[in-house]
C-alpha cells in the first residue's frame, strides 16, 4: 500500500529560484528510504513538505493514504517540544486523541523505554541535553503509533548507544509495516535497513545503488574519521602530571571541579587537574548528558553551579570578562545568530571589539560561506547555521574557542574545511576544545577529556603513524 506520493513537485525560494524541480518519491508500507544531500540543499524542508504540504505554496502533486499517520521528528528538538516535563511532552499526542487519561501511563512509559530514556516522568525538559531531547522526541511521536516515521540527521545528536537503541526501535517498525524516511549525511549506521538509498542533487531525488560517502576516496577518509566508535576508539594513555611544565603557557585550568545544579545529584566530577594550553586541540568526548554542555556553560561563566577551582586566562570565569579572548560555539546554533545577513552576523563582533572588517570575508571565503553573505542566517539549514556561527567567532580571531558538537549537521564538502580552519588557528597558537558524542579526529588532538560515569579525566593522545 502506497502511503505517501511525490510526483513532479516543484517548490520555488524566496528568490524565484527553484529548490525542488521535477521531484519524485513513492513511499509503500514497510520501506525504509535514506535521503542524503549537500548541507542546506533542503533535505528538512523535504521532510517538511512531505508531512505539510499544505503549508507550502509548491506544484505538482502530494498525495497521502487516508490511512497515513506521520512521526515527524525535527533536527532541533527545541523547535518541537512544548511542555515542561517528559512525562507531559509524551502525552501531549495522546491527550490531543482524545485517550483516557488511565490508559495514558504505561504508554508513555513504554515509549520512553523504547528510547532509553529511563528518568522520573516529572523531569523537567530544561534538564535534559539535546541528545536527551532527540530521544524524548522520538518517543513524543512512538506514542502514537505512527504508521510512517520521517526523521531528520538523528546520527548529528545522538551518541552511539542512542543510534543503537534508535535502529532497534526502527527495524522492530520496519517488521510491524510502518513506513521510515530518515534524512542523514552518514549512513553507515543504518545501511542494513535502508531499501532506498535517495541522494537529493540539483532539486531532483536520484537513486543510488552505493553510499555517496565512498564515491570519493578523499570523502570517505574525512568520513571515516567521523565514525570513530568504541571499538575503533582512539590510542590514548593516561596523562602525566610531570608532563605539564614541559608545555605552553596554560589557558585554562580546571582543578578539583564538581558541577551540581540545584536540588540534584552531581552531573560531573574533575578529581585531578586538567588544564589547556596555547596551540592544543582537545576533544571533549562523552555520550548523550554526560555534562559536556554543563562543562562549557561553567567555562565561560553562563553558570557558576560548581565547587572547585576553574581559572581562565588567569580569571575566574564571568560572562563577558573575557570578551576577543574566548569565542564560544552553542550547541544550538540558532541561539547566538541575530543579524539580518550572515556578512552583518561576522562584522557585529567585529566592530564590538574594534577588529578589522576584512576578517569576515577572509573567514567566510576560508569556509567556502561567501555566497551566503547577503543570505538571512534564520532562513539557512541547521547545518548551514553551524557554519556561520562558527565563522562568526572564528573571525575575531580569539585566544580559546570553545566549540560545543560543531559538527553536527555539516557535509562531506564542508567537514574538510571546518578542520582546515581548526588546524590553522592551532597552529597560529589558539587553543581549542570541541565537544562530540563518540571519540573522533584522533590525529588531530593533543589530548582528550573523556566523561565516563560521571568523571572527566585527561588523556594524552598517541599519534599514529601517518
Amino acid at each position: 500500500m502506497t502511503l505517501l506520493a511525490l510526483h513532479q513537485v516543484e517548490l520555488q525560494q524566496s528568490d524565484s529560484t527553484y529548490l525542488y524541480q521535477n521531484l519524485n518519491l513513492q513511499i509503500n508500507a514497510g520501506e525504509c528510504h535514506c535521503i542524503s544531500g549537500a548541507t542546506g540543499c533542503g533535505k528538512t524542508t523535504l521532510l517538511q513538505l512531505m508531512a505539510m504540504p499544505n503549508q507550502f505554496n509548491y506544484q505538482g502533486k502530494i498525495t497521502h493514504s487516508p490511512a497515513l499517520i506521520i512521526g515527524l521528528i525535527m533536527q532541533d528538538p527545541h523547535v518541537q517540544l512544548v511542555r515542561e516535563t517528559i512525562g507531559a511532552e509524551v502525552a501531549f499526542g495522546l491527550e490531543n486523541l482524545s485517550v483516557p487519561a488511565l490508559d495514558m501511563l504505561p504508554l508513555v512509559e513504554q515509549a520512553l523505554a523504547k528510547v532509553g530514556l529511563a528518568l522520573p516522568l516529572n523531569t523537567p525538559v530544561t534538564h535534559l541535553s539535546l541528545g536527551q531531547k532527540y530521544r524524548l522526541m522520538l518517543a513524543a511521536q512512538l506514542v502514537f503509533e505512527p504508521n510512517l516515521m520521517l526523521i531528520d540527521e538523528p546520527w548529528a545528536q545522538l551518541d552511539n548507544q542512542g543510534i543503537t537503541e534508535l535502529c532497534q526501535v526502527l527495524t522492530d517498525l520496519l517488521e510491524a509495516g510502518v513506513s521510515v524516511v530518515i534524512v542523514e549525511h552518514n549512513t553507515a549506521p543504518f545501511t542494513d535497513m535502508i531499501d532506498f538509498q535517495w541522494q537529493l542533487t540539483s532539486g531532483a531525488l536520484f537513486c543510488v545503488t552505493h553510499s555517496p560517502q565512498a564515491s570519493d576516496d578523499n570523502i570517505s577518509r574525512h568520513s571515516a574519521s567521523l565514525c570513530l566508535d568504541d571499538k575503533m576508539s582512539v590510542n590514548m594513555m593516561q596523562h602525566q602530571n610531570g608532563d605539564v611544565a614541559a608545555q605552553s603557557n596554560c589557558l585554562l585550568s580546571l582543578s578539583d571541579v564538581t558541577i551540581r545544579y540545584a536540588n540534584q545529584i552531581a552531573t560531573l566530577h574533575i578529581s585531578d587537574t586538567v588544564s589547556l594550553h596555547a596551540g592544543d586541540i582537545v576533544g571533549l568526548f562523552g555520550e548523550n548528558g554526560c555534562g559536556k554542555t554543563s562543562l562549557f556553560n561553567q567555562i565561560v561563566g553562563v553558570s557558576d553551579e560548581y565547587k572547585g577551582q576553574i581559572s581562565l586566562l588567569g580569571k575566574t570565569p564571568k560572562l563577558g570578562l573575557f570578551g576577543a579572548n574566548l569565542g564560544f560555539l552553542m550547541q544550538r546554533p540558532s541561539r547566538q545568530l541575530f543579524e539580518m545577513t550572515v556578512l552583518q552576523e561576522l562584522e557585529f563582533s567585529l566592530k564590538r571589539f574594534g577588529l578589522p572588517l576584512a576578517n569576515a570575508t577572509e573567514i567566510l571565503t576560508q569556509l567556502n560561506l561567501l555566497p551566503l553573505a547577503s543570505d538571512s542566517p534564520h532562513k539557512l539549514s541547521y547545518g548551514q547555521q553551524h557554519l556561520v556561527a562558527f565563522a562568526s567567532v572564528l573571525c575575531i580571531k580569539p585566544q580559546i574557542l570553545l566549540l560545543d558538537d560543531p559538527f553536527a549537521g555539516l557535509d562531506n564538502h564542508y567537514f574538510p574545511l571546518v578542520i582546515n580552519a581548526l588546524k590553522h588557528f592551532s597552529e597560529n597558537g589558539g587553543a581549542i576544545i570541541f565537544s562530540s558524542h563518540r571519540p573522533i579526529l584522533s590525529s588531530l588532538l593533543s589530548k582528550c577529556w573523556l566523561i565516563e560515569q560521571q568523571q572527566l579525566t585527561e588523556h594524552n593522545v598517541l599519534k599514529r603513524a601517518s
